[in-house]
């Protein structure tokens, strides 16, 4: 089981989940747990996160079957409204399955009572999931499901809680040892992590770095130049992904601030990243669409996109964008992340 760390608003409201920073501005993301369960759910994201940071022994016995979401089973829905949970099943070469719960710790520091919460989460995991087993002699048994868990930390401030409850105890390790209750957990803080090693898997990567990088809004424009910086040395894939995110997942659309930080770090290059960014989500509806029609897609799309940039759009301009060909939906899409306006997007002329 992985415990990414959770989000404890379950009884407090945690600092980084407001919509601006202390000084009124945007932040980068609005809700950081929420962000990170949405960078989780997209395809082949889990799966590459539990195979890079489970043990490697554990790791190295799981087979090629992709990590399959399990939150439902597993969850409390009141908390699940509230944190970051979330359970995966992975299968071994054993032909035993485990069990991986995720927790997103987005606070600004570990909170005191996390060894208790983990705890608890974990017992009731394994509990739930215990199945029926028969031995040779007929007797039967009920055994807990095994569960690995791993921590997700992208706070402030040093971790500092003890990795096991081994640790905690504060006695000898021959007590300790001596059939004590004990769970151990794998951590990553992602501050400590280099951007490099975020990840292998490059959606994963960029969000992981805007997961790294946003939670440290004390001044979003600076924080944008870090995020840009960052992913700009990664290359520029990192930082098409890391512009997609925010445009998309984050909710951050302040198109002139970013457009300008591009144009400081990647000078001559942002016209390409933002065109290449608008191409990817326009064609990203035009997949969702093929069942409905391919210009039903970019329209639903495109409304999105404009809905993001300027705020409600009003009937009449849906309408318009409903009733326009596939061609016609092409030309404003290439114009949606870099008009000032509204009225921009839909002008005869073209105003760049």
């Amino acid at each position: 089981m992985i415990v990414p760390a959770a989000s404890k608003n379950v009884r407090g409201t945690g600092g980084m989940t407001d919509d601006t920073d202390a000084g009124g501005g945007q932040r980068l993301v609005r809700n950081h747990d929420q962000f990170a369960k949405r960078l989780l759910d997209q395809p082949g994201n889990a799966d590459a996160f539990l195979r890079e940071r489970l043990p490697e022994g554990v790791a190295a016995r799981l087979t090629a079957a992709p990590a399959v979401d399990r939150s439902e089973s597993f969850v409390d829905p009141l908390l699940a409204e509230h944190r970051g949970d979330r359970v995966y099943a992975l299968e071994t070469d054993t032909g035993t399955p485990i069990l991986v719960w995720a927790l997103i710790e987005h606070k600004s520091g570990p909170e005191p009572d996390g060894l208790i919460q983990t705890l608890a989460g974990l017992t009731g995991i394994a509990t739930r999931g215990a199945v029926r087993r028969e031995n040779p002699d007929r007797t039967v048994w009920q055994v807990p499901a095994p569960v690995f868990a791993v921590v997700l930390y992208h706070g402030a401030r040093r971790w500092t809680l003890p990795r096991s409850l081994a640790e905690a105890y504060g006695l000898p390790a021959e007590l300790a040892a001596a059939g004590l209750l004990d769970f151990r957990y794998t951590l990553v803080d992602l501050g400590a992590v280099p951007d490099a090693e975020l990840s292998r898997h490059p959606p994963l990567q960029a969000g992981l770095l805007v997961l790294k990088y946003a939670a440290r809004d004390d001044d979003p424009m600076a924080t944008l130049e870090r995020l840009v910086a960052a992913a700009a040395g990664l290359g520029l894939t990192a930082v098409v992904l890391v512009v997609r995110y925010l445009f998309k997942a984050s909710e951050f659309a302040d198109r002139a601030r970013l457009r300008a930080v591009l144009a400081r770090i990647l000078p001559g290059q942002e016209d390409e990243v933002v065109s290449t960014v608008a191409q990817e989500l326009m064609a990203e509806g035009e997949a969702k669409g093929l069942v409905r029609g391919k210009a039903e897609g970019k329209a639903d799309m495109l409304l999105r996109l404009l809905g993001r940039r300027f705020g409600p759009v009003a009937p009449e301009v849906a309408a318009r964008v409903r009733a326009a060909d596939d061609a016609q939906l092409d030309v404003w899409a290439d114009r949606v992340l870099d008009a000032e306006t509204l009225e921009a997007v839909f002008a005869p002329n073209w105003p760049h």
